[in-house]
């Protein structure tokens, strides 16, 4: 009604205005004063269509740990390849492996043998590869091992053959190198930057929409994609960006629309890029109202799916939720493969429910089943070492892993109780998973919960989480104090988790959190945070591979903490 007043009155000056230069100049200036309006008001009415508000954090990091006594497993895998070369070239008998006089493994030899022949060496490793080159290699080479005792292949018991490759690979542990002494870790200063853009628009009377574009860097650093070192959190994917700090770029963390009041019923749809990070009980440390919809001890994992909510009553809600995690075709170039090679899309299914949710109590519970997981999921990573062979990368170069097999299925269910009982908040969670693998399936980093080449088993895990908050000050004070324990065989899909280490909830050991949040005024916040973790088993924050106790040197793909820590101060605004 305003544009349309305003256009009229711009019709009406102009039939008015007396003739004559000056009129005329007088004209076009009230012309242009119009539209001027005119373009004020299109831009307030735009502006009214989608309500915008976010949060800028700064934060610095100190950081420290300590990596156990250890088997470089990347080495030692390096030293079997180079080993199968060897036998390849000098066949069974006493020259299965080469001998010192002492009874000690001669890889000395072995490294003689490449030098001599280094083209028939690089021929080897070209055709060399995961599925068929390494089982025939090792069993070649394990059969002339055998032989070499005075043992009859064809007589000996699996028990016999275990005790042959475990021979093996004791000797080729004792070669220098393959043992690492202890160390520590030391960042006296991580400093980064998070930025959130929140939007939220109302579409029609019963259609929303909500987004938010992100952006988490560390300062003087603007690479996505860094150098794997074995944490869950190093390998650049859909799944965690940008819930690691990354670049300088802005993401789309979250983007969905809901349906509500389907059929005059209170239930709902919701489709797109899902709200599914930071959900309970994760926002009390950051002293945020519930940030996601499954529990945070379970899922903190950025996907693409839908929701389908029934609203019994304001306090009982119940959430259909389905999930991809990894599609395997579009963009996989699976046209290139015989349709036996190609994978099977990762999905995850669930429900979420609100049992009670009122600002004085919440009981909620997820369960959720991920079909045909794989081993890790589409994204970037600069690996240190050809993970099949053990050889050094040429460089630091960017390569876009693929997964190469379906390990099974994995069950998650988690419950939580949080209250508000006078000036404390506080809450109990106790979770649950179990592995379904497929029979047979390994691949370099291993099965389910398995190492290479070992028959996969169903596992159980199991995490609890408890904390309380003290709020003063009429709540503009808090203090918290948080414990999380998880079992060996543990797992859950965090890789987003707001913590730099390692996410805290897949950690297979203890970890402790206090902090202290201040709001200066209610929408600029100090908190002062410090976490611990003491690892008991290797692998948090994976399902591939087998958990092994870090009290006792193991062997290890890539270096672990045993313990670590993180001490923050950090400030956030928000908008």
């Amino acid at each position: 009604m305003t544009k349309t007043l305003l256009i009229l009155s711009a019709v009406l000056v102009l039939l008015t205005t007396a003739t004559g230069s000056q009129a005329q100049t007088d004209t076009d200036k009230r012309i242009k004063a119009l539209e001027k309006r005119l373009q004020q008001l299109e831009v307030r009415s735009a502006k009214n269509k989608i309500d915008l508000g976010g949060d800028l954090r700064v934060e610095a990091h100190t950081i420290t740990g300590e990596v156990p006594d250890h088997y470089d497993g990347m080495m030692l895998q390096n030293i079997m390849v180079n080993t199968m070369f060897y036998h390849s070239v000098n066949g069974g008998g006493p020259t299965a492996l080469p001998m010192n006089m002492d009874g000690t493994f001669n890889y000395q030899a072995v490294g003689e043998a490449i030098g001599s022949d280094y083209g028939a060496y690089q021929a080897f490793l070209a055709a060399f590869d995961f599925d068929t080159t390494f089982p025939a290699e090792m069993q070649s080479l394990l059969t002339s091992m055998a032989q070499a005792q005075g043992l009859d292949p064809m007589t000996m018991t699996p028990a016999d053959w275990a005790a042959v490759q475990n021979g093996a690979m004791q000797m080729m542990m004792m070669v220098p190198g393959v043992f690492q002494e202890g160390y520590k870790t030391d960042n006296d200063i991580l400093y980064t930057t998070r930025l959130r853009l929140d939007m939220d628009a109302k579409v029609a009377g019963n259609v929303s929409f909500a987004g938010r574009l992100s952006m988490y860097k560390p300062w003087g650093a603007s690479t996505q994609v860094g150098m794997f070192n074995g944490q869950a959190n190093t390998l650049a994917m859909d799944a965690n960006s940008p819930g690691v700090p990354g670049d300088e770029t802005l993401k789309v963390e979250r983007a969905y629309f809901t349906w509500r009041d389907i059929a005059d019923k209170p239930m709902y749809l919701s489709l797109g890029r899902r709200p599914s990070t930071a959900g309970p009980p994760l926002h009390f440390r950051q002293d945020e109202l519930r940030a996601g919809t499954p529990m945070g001890s379970i899922i903190d994992f950025q996907f693409d799916g839908a929701t389908f909510g029934y609203d019994f009553t304001d306090e009982v809600i119940v959430r259909a939720c389905y999930g991809l995690g990894y599609e395997s075709q579009y963009g996989n170039g699976t046209l290139l493969q015989r349709p036996a090679d190609r994978l099977k899309d990762a999905a995850f299914f669930g429900f979420n429910i609100d049992a009670w949710n009122t600002p004085e109590m919440q009981v909620q519970t997820t369960i959720a089943r991920a079909f045909d997981v794989t081993d890790g999921f589409n994204g970037f990573v600069i690996m240190p070492n050809d993970p099949v062979t053990g050889n050094p990368m040429p460089g630091p170069i960017v390569t876009r892993y693929n997964p190469s097999a379906n390990l099974g299925d994995f069950d998650l269910a988690s419950l939580l109780l949080a209250r508000r009982d006078g000036p404390v908040d506080w809450f109990v969670t106790g979770s649950w998973c179990k592995s379904r693998p497929e029979d047979g399936v390994t691949t370099p980093f291993g099965g389910l919960m398995a190492d290479p080449f070992e028959t996969a088993e169903e596992r159980t895990g199991s995490m609890y989480y408890l904390g309380a908050r003290f709020n003063f000050n009429e709540d503009m004070t808090k203090v918290g104090l948080e414990w999380n324990k998880g079992s060996q065989y543990w797992f859950n899909f965090a890789p987003a988790q707001d913590d730099i280490i390692a996410p805290k909830t897949s950690t297979r050991g203890t970890v402790i959190e206090a902090y202290l949040t201040h709001r200066v005024n209610h929408k600029f916040i100090v908190k002062l945070g410090y976490i611990n973790y003491d690892y008991d088993y290797s692998g948090s924050g994976w399902h591939v591979g087998a958990p092994k106790d870090l009290d006792e040197a193991q062997v290890l793909g890539f270096p672990t903490y045993k313990k670590a820590s993180k001490l923050s101060l950090g400030f956030t605004a928000r908008f």
